[in-house]
């Protein structure tokens, strides 16, 4: 019957479009005789009968599979590699098919209140995870994983009493004290270090973090992702841009131990006016969560209180700040466990931005 089912969208969606791309399960991949659901997915589009056309063999587009942390990072891509590894081995000619992991989670359980879930330590996780999939996998040359998405599973709604420490994005206040009620939403850290994600360019290049042993090492409490944007010629209000993100993380734990890191940035273009802003998040300054407990945990903050509480919400900035003429940037900065820090470095583009027309 599931079968049946898949190829009757396969062939739907082919109907309406050619270009809608179609793929599965979006479940476990446990080794077998676990998960069959899976595998036996895998068997139809493999070598299996498309119930509608008669054809062998049905389109994958795309593995989507859900392997979550435990409250460990590395845990999840772990879990990936061996599962693709053995869908490899079973079916050697889906090897080049893109592998989705569209639940990334770093525990399973959105509903399942937890204080990490709340502040920057939940926060720092994503990035680390997202750093450890580029680092360790990606950019490895030796690399057969056509690793092409990777998301969470974080669209919920928290209630009371658990504000803050679902698995949400936002904390969510339902005002029943108001005619009528009305619903109000503080943006958690995780959602903020998304919009500072979203300032990383389309090509990663070389970072390491070395310890005062001059170790270099991806798998740290201390990490980097580092990137460029090349503006496209055609637009040019468009410039080039890089971005080097920074995180503090023992996964879902919390220290009081804080170490200064060195950031030394080389090889920049010249380019005129390069100019660098820098962000950052850790659980004493950017921590909605804390002021909210400070104020007493009130199911219907005041509009004062709300207000205090979302001073709490962006990234501390700085900047911008021109780049050293000689084109090395170095700036020291404290880092807790968790904290996130993002350099972001522009130069002036060749025009300002065409008039918004159209809209």
């Amino acid at each position: 019957g599931f079968l049946n089912y898949y190829d009757a969208c396969s062939e739907g969606l082919r109907a309406a479009s050619p270009l809608l791309k179609f793929g599965g399960p979006g479940d476990s991949f446990h080794p077998l005789p676990k998960s069959p659901i899976c595998w036996s997915l895998l068997c139809h589009c493999y070598n299996g009968t498309n119930f509608f056309t008669g054809e062998t063999g049905v389109r994958l587009d795309y593995i989507s599979l859900h392997k979550k942390g435990g409250g460990s990072s590395l845990y999840i891509l772990q879990q990936e590699i061996a599962a693709v590894e053995q869908i490899q081995k079973l079916f050697p000619g889906l090897a080049s098919v893109a592998v989705y992991n569209d639940e990334a989670d770093p525990m399973v359980g959105w509903s399942l209140p937890q204080p990490w879930r709340a502040d920057v330590t939940y926060a720092a996780m994503v990035v680390k995870v997202i750093a450890q999939h580029q680092n360790l996998l990606l950019a490895k040359a030796n690399n057969t994983i056509n690793y092409t998405l990777l998301s969470n599973d974080n669209a919920f709604l928290s209630y009371h009493p658990h504000y803050f420490t679902q698995r949400t994005l936002t904390a969510r206040f339902q005002m029943n004290n108001t005619r009528p009620p009305h619903v109000q939403m503080v943006r958690k850290p995780v959602l903020t270090v998304m919009g500072l994600l979203a300032l990383l360019g389309e090509k990663q290049v070389f970072a390491e973090v070395k310890t005062s042993e001059s170790e270099s090492t991806h798998n740290g409490t201390i990490g980097v992702l580092a990137s460029v944007h090349t503006p496209d010629e055609r637009q040019p209000s468009d410039s080039w841009q890089a971005a080097l993100l920074m995180y503090s993380s023992d996964d879902n734990r919390t220290s009081s131990s804080i170490s200064t890191v060195t950031v030394n940035a080389t090889h920049f273009p010249r380019l005129r006016e390069m100019v660098y802003v820098t962000y950052y998040l850790d659980n004493n300054q950017t921590n909605p969560y804390q002021k909210w407990r400070k104020m007493g945990s009130p199911d219907f903050p005041s509009p004062e209180q709300f207000q205090q509480i979302r001073d709490a919400e962006d990234p501390v900035t700085a900047g911008p700040f021109p780049v050293p003429e000689g084109g090395v940037l170095t700036l020291k900065q404290d880092f807790p466990i968790p904290a996130v820090f993002l350099i972001h470095v522009c130069a002036r583009p060749r025009a300002v931005p065409d008039q918004v027309c159209a809209v």
